[in-house]
């Protein structure tokens, strides 16, 4: 008898945990040559992310994960009401802000079923020179466990969040740049 109380309860958390296998909604950034038009003032160029040269990044994050189109697909997508134009891959612009940003920090283990991977985080630095004249910094770092259920999540999936939260976060911070700011989990 226990066993059919059980059954619904194992199917439910299998579904549950096999449902999301799009990692993140990411904006995709990919031929993005033409400034999109959006409600603000000036253009944001943002420069295409980089990880930082002293970092050692596990070859399936680096190539699956697409960190490095998705953080600036996050922060054009919740920065859109601050600027009329935001450029991604953009070189750099005195006649407008440039933002430039490198992943400095990933976890760099694998998961492993019996000890378990604990959280994924991204730590980020980044400068905005605002139309030429002054150049203003910051750091961030977002961490994840997954949530309810969090470790049937993959890698991929929890870096994600930590990069859509970090898009938030950067998109905010434009605001009112202040140098040398901690956002996020910092």
């Amino acid at each position: 008898m226990s066993k059919f109380i059980l059954s619904p309860l194992f199917l439910s958390l299998f579904i549950v945990s096999c449902a999301n296998t799009n990692p993140s909604d990411a904006p995709t950034t990919e031929n993005t040559v033409q400034p999109v038009s959006y409600i603000g003032t000036g253009t944001l160029n943002i420069a295409p992310v980089v990880f930082a040269k002293d970092l050692q990044v596990r070859e399936a994050v680096r190539n699956e994960c697409q960190l490095l189109t998705k953080l600036p697909g996050f922060v054009q997508s919740y920065a859109q009401d601050q600027y009329a134009g935001i450029n991604l891959n953009a070189k750099r612009s005195t006649k407008s802000d440039f933002l430039e940003i490198k992943i400095i920090d990933l976890p760099k283990y694998k998961k492993n079923a019996w000890a378990g991977r604990g959280g994924q985080w991204v730590t980020v630095k980044g400068f905005l020179l605002r139309k030429g004249k002054k150049t203003v910094t910051f750091t961030a770092n977002r961490g994840s466990m997954g949530g309810f259920m969090g470790a049937y999540k993959g890698t991929c999936a929890l870096l994600g969040r930590c990069t859509k939260a970090l898009g938030n976060d950067i998109a905010e911070w434009l605001k009112n740049p202040v140098d040398g700011a901690s956002l996020g989990d910092m």
